[in-house]
């Protein structure tokens, strides 16, 4: 017996099975895999973070019960805010009988002033309690509940109707009343019957039904052969970029098929293709820093339509089971698969990056971008973004807090602007001085030059954090110097030489170092959101996607000449 599902972006569930589907899902026994639960998941059912079990019919997590609300106890807890508002109502009048009369306004305030206290949280108790009563009246009513209300969006059986108002599970006001309370429980199977006969009433579904195995349809095209791929690679550590012919795999149930439109060139791209970390296969196509339109999806795709502005980084897939998977740590697992220079978890296939013009990627490492950001400006966010967001995170940088940015490239300014939007006061610290005016415009309050010893002395014992984005060789104890005791100074940047820090600075100052590796896909998703609220894209230079115009943007990177990230226009050069 299952008690229930997860249909929500925000966990580690993959869909899995092969069955008969429509535009529409409506087979019956539509069923999940919860890799937290390891079972089987009916419709309407989602995995609770809190409690660690799945809910059937799950409504919400509730803090003062400590328990999950759903298929078995909604009536209870519908019960409980009504007893709840009753008693709130019997010791309000109780209370109004407790007030010592006076004739004088001030006399008796004064005596009563507590009892006026105690009454006034009564009231907003009473209407906090009746608000959320009428609410659960309501769902019990119309057999809907708060997550599918809230993330509807996100839930596969319900963002795929064409209207939008639909309820499929509303089967009339009595008889949800009934089902709601006098109904002790309902066969799994329900649902998906209830679901079908509701959606059936307001669609004209297609009558050919998919083949048993899985196919993928989007404006008409069936993918069932390997997909014809254009794209940049190089062939060697000294070789120009070339246009390269691929292919991508037929996209599966779970798998998001995408049209890329821009890629940003990441410093480690250059590495990458230069094998300047000697783990270089060839021929490869970099580009992780990705940004594109879903064209298709498969038929497990939870969380993503045709159209969907999305957003692809450093991996297309992980061994999903480890502690750090099952953590959204999917970074740390140690069966990552990266978005090229990597092999798919077969070990043997290929990946090839985002210098192309299709990629094919499993939905879980798929994230979606604001509408409110525009997509070229958005694709460093996919690296540079969550590089720097990741750790600021980590180590609750926020109001108050004194934050030291090492390097204004193209991580440095992502991690300044994410500084200031969190209310942190950020020092740009650079070899040169002659980035103080983009430091400003920046947001930074301050601005120190590293080769001026002076300058460090008199900050030094003064940062609560700093955020070290240089990859070259440079004086790291100076600047952990800086750090005010148990500090934290974390590093980003990949530098090839290993780092030597004295005993003595470590043990007088008790600080934190640490290094800190991009962020998993929740966190990535968290951070695309956040820069969606506050408006926060990186500054790039557009570049036609051209290998000429790619040897070129590389050389420049190299030399520091560009503020503060190519990005290609993929969409254009494919067209």
């Amino acid at each position: 017996m299952v008690s229930t599902s997860d249909d929500d972006d925000d966990h580690d569930h993959e869909n899995e099975g092969n069955e008969q589907h429509q535009r529409v899902t409506t087979n019956n026994n539509y069923l999940r895999k919860c890799l937290l639960c390891n079972i089987e998941q009916p419709l309407r059912s989602h995995h609770c973070d809190f409690c660690n079990r799945c809910v059937l019919k799950y409504d919400h997590h509730c803090p003062y019960l400590e328990t999950c609300i759903g298929e078995y106890n909604h009536r209870y807890f519908w019960c409980f805010l009504l007893t709840t508002d009753i008693l709130i109502v019997w010791s309000i009048m109780l209370s109004s009988g407790s007030f010592v009369p006076f004739s004088d306004w001030s006399s008796w305030l004064h005596i009563n002033k507590f009892r006026l206290f105690a009454m006034h949280v009564l009231i907003i108790s009473l209407c906090a309690t009746t608000i959320l009563l009428c609410i659960h009246s309501f769902f019990a009513l119309t057999n809907s509940t708060t997550w599918e209300r809230v993330s509807r969006h996100r839930i596969t059986y319900l963002n795929r109707l064409p209207d939008e108002d639909l309820n499929p599970f509303h089967q009339g006001y009595c008889h949800n009343f009934f089902y709601s309370f006098l109904c002790h429980r309902i066969k799994e199977q329900q649902w998906d019957i209830v679901y079908k006969r509701r959606v059936e009433e307001h669609v004209t579904l297609s009558t050919t039904a998919n083949k048993t195995e899985e196919k993928v349809v989007s404006n008409g095209v069936n993918h069932d052969s390997p997909i014809a791929t254009k794209g940049f690679a190089v062939e060697s550590d000294s070789s120009p970029f070339k246009l390269f012919d691929f292919e991508r795999r037929v996209p599966k149930a779970d798998d998001v098929f995408i049209r890329v439109h821009y890629c940003g060139i990441c410093h480690s791209d250059i590495h990458q293709a230069k094998n300047e970390w000697h783990t270089a296969k060839y021929p490869m196509v970099p580009g992780h820093e990705i940004t594109g339109v879903v064209e298709q999806v498969g038929s497990n795709v939870r969380n993503f339509r045709v159209g969907d502005h999305v957003g692809v980084g450093c991996m297309v897939d992980s061994c999903l089971h480890c502690n750090s998977c099952k953590k959204n740590l999917e970074q740390y697992c140690p069966d990552t698969c990266y978005t090229y220079n990597s092999t798919e978890l077969d070990k043997v296939t290929p990946t090839y990056g985002g210098y192309s013009n299709f990629i094919t990627v499993k939905e879980r490492f798929v994230c979606k971008i604001p509408k409110n950001l525009p997509l070229d400006g958005a694709a460093p966010l996919l690296c540079a973004g969550i590089t720097t967001y990741s750790p600021l995170r980590q180590y609750n940088v926020g109001k108050n807090t004194r934050m030291g940015v090492i390097g204004l490239g193209g991580l440095g300014h992502m991690a300044v602007k994410f500084g200031v939007a969190m209310g942190a006061d950020v020092t740009v610290i650079s070899t040169s001085e002659s980035k103080r005016d983009n430091a400003t415009k920046l947001g930074a309050k301050a601005f120190l030059v590293s080769k001026d010893a002076e300058q460090l002395k008199g900050a030094e014992n003064s940062f609560h954090f700093i955020i070290d984005t240089v990859s070259a060789p440079h004086d790291v104890v100076s600047m952990i110097n800086l750090l005010s005791f148990q500090g934290v100074y974390c590093m980003v940047g990949a530098s090839p030489k290993p780092v030597e820090i004295p005993t003595f600075v470590l043990l007088f100052k008790r600080p934190i170092v640490t290094g800190s590796l991009i962020g998993g896909m929740k966190e990535t998703q968290e951070m695309l959101d956040f820069c969606g609220k506050h408006g926060i894209t990186c500054e790039i230079e557009k570049i036609e996607a051209t290998p000429e115009q790619i040897n070129v943007a590389y050389d420049r990177t190299l030399k520091s000449d560009v503020k503060y990230r190519f990005v290609l226009d993929i969409l254009n050069a494919f067209k």
